[in-house]
């Protein structure tokens, strides 16, 4: 279906059967870092070549963790509004 970002069932990536745990976790860190290099690259793209893309990343990072730390809230909300709780 377009727009998913799941796989269908048989289409997700796979790692070896014999990777060790040493060459998971070094794909993992490649893929991050892979990751990493787009954000930047997109930041960049925003700032132009003058612009400062540390304060560039930060301002993305504040804004990520604001919008976690505000789906975070909602779902305490809803949690103790389903369990009849009082938790904060």
């Amino acid at each position: 279906m377009a727009g998913q970002l799941i796989p269908p069932p048989g289409c997700e990536p796979t790692v070896p059967d014999d990777a060790t745990p040493e060459q998971c976790i070094l794909a993992w860190a490649d893929l991050m870092d892979a990751c990493e290099q787009f954000l930047l690259a997109r930041l960049r793209e925003e700032i132009g070549p003058d612009g400062d893309l540390k304060a560039a990343y930060r301002q993305w990072y504040r804004q990520q963790m604001e919008e976690h730390d505000r789906m975070i809230r909602q779902m305490v909300t809803k949690f103790n509004r389903r369990s009849g709780s009082h938790a904060e």
